[in-house]
């Protein structure tokens, strides 16, 4: 299993569960909420040429207005240890750009 291999290599078996059980809950909770929510209010924006036009400003604009992180936010990216971004070292690099964990 990928997260198996990616978190847990001398394997904790009780706390790689939890980890893909709360991934799982995640992951289909996000997708209910993305097609239910999100998706219609994006499709809105496109009928009224609500800044719309250049991607980066919709990035913008869909960042803030819909999953309410803002660039400015300084715990932007923290998540708890029984999360599981499935990034490489959950996205975490040393100044030096070397992984670290």
């Amino acid at each position: 299993m990928l997260i198996s291999y990616k978190r847990f290599q001398k394997g904790n078996a009780e706390s790689l569960q939890r980890v893909v059980s709360n991934f799982e809950a995640a992951m289909a909770l996000d997708t209910a909420r993305n097609e239910y929510m999100l998706h219609s209010q994006i499709h809105q924006w496109f009928i009224q040429g609500n800044g719309t036009n250049e991607v980066n400003s919709l990035n913008e604009k869909v960042y803030a207005e819909l999953f309410l992180t803002f660039n400015s936010d300084p715990w932007l990216g923290l998540m708890s240890s029984e999360g599981y971004s499935a990034i490489d070292n959950d996205g975490v690099q040393s100044s030096l750009g070397t992984s670290q964990k």
